[in-house]
């Protein structure tokens, strides 16, 4: 998980994730938002973890965070088991 104190660290996190991530739609609670990913490496396991910038329904930030790759895909596509990242324009 990404954890920080540090507002410029977050903002440096973010910033990151933005420019050179995917920008995604996501269901969340049944509504359809935008958001952010970027695959960040492995774990020591080999494990995929991704860094994800999230929005509420009006297109603000809400959430920083990292997401471990059973945890994104399930996020993103709605089933843990589907490895696939859509891109939006």
């Amino acid at each position: 998980t990404f954890e920080t104190n540090n507002l410029s660290k977050s903002k440096n996190f973010l910033n990151f994730v933005v420019k050179n991530g995917s920008k995604i739609e996501y269901n969340y609670q049944g509504e359809i938002r935008t958001g952010y990913v970027k695959f960040m490496g492995t774990t020591r396991k080999g494990d995929a973890k991704f860094g994800f910038v999230g929005t509420n329904n009006q297109g603000f930030i809400t959430t920083i965070h990292t997401k471990s790759g059973k945890e994104a895909w399930k996020t993103f596509s709605g089933n843990s088991k589907d490895k696939t990242i859509y891109p939006i324009k």
